[in-house]
C-alpha cells in the first residue's frame, strides 16, 4: 500500500464515517502535500477495486463539489 492509500484509510478511519471525496481531498491534503485531486480520485478507485473501501453516489445532496470531485461517498469495508 503507498504512502498516500495509508493516508487515505487513516483519514476514513479516523472519521468514523464515510466522507465526500472532497473532504478526503482536504484533510489527506493536511498531512501531506504530494497528493492531487486526480491522484486521490484513482488512489479511492484503486482502494475501491481491491476491496479496501466502498463508495455510495448521493445525487439528491445539496451542495456542489469543486471540480474534479463529485458527490460520492467513500468508506472502508469491514
Amino acid at each position: 500500500m503507498s504512502d498516500v492509500e495509508s493516508s487515505v484509510m487513516d483519514v476514513l478511519r479516523a472519521a468514523g464515517e464515510p466522507l465526500r471525496e472532497a473532504v478526503i481531498y482536504e484533510r489527506v491534503r493536511a498531512r501531506r502535500d504530494d497528493v492531487d485531486p486526480e491522484g486521490l480520485l484513482a488512489v479511492l478507485e484503486r482502494l475501491a477495486t481491491t476491496g479496501h473501501l466502498h463508495v455510495a453516489v448521493e445525487h439528491d445532496m445539496p451542495g456542489r463539489d469543486p471540480a474534479p470531485f463529485q458527490p460520492r461517498f467513500w468508506h472502508l469495508v469491514g
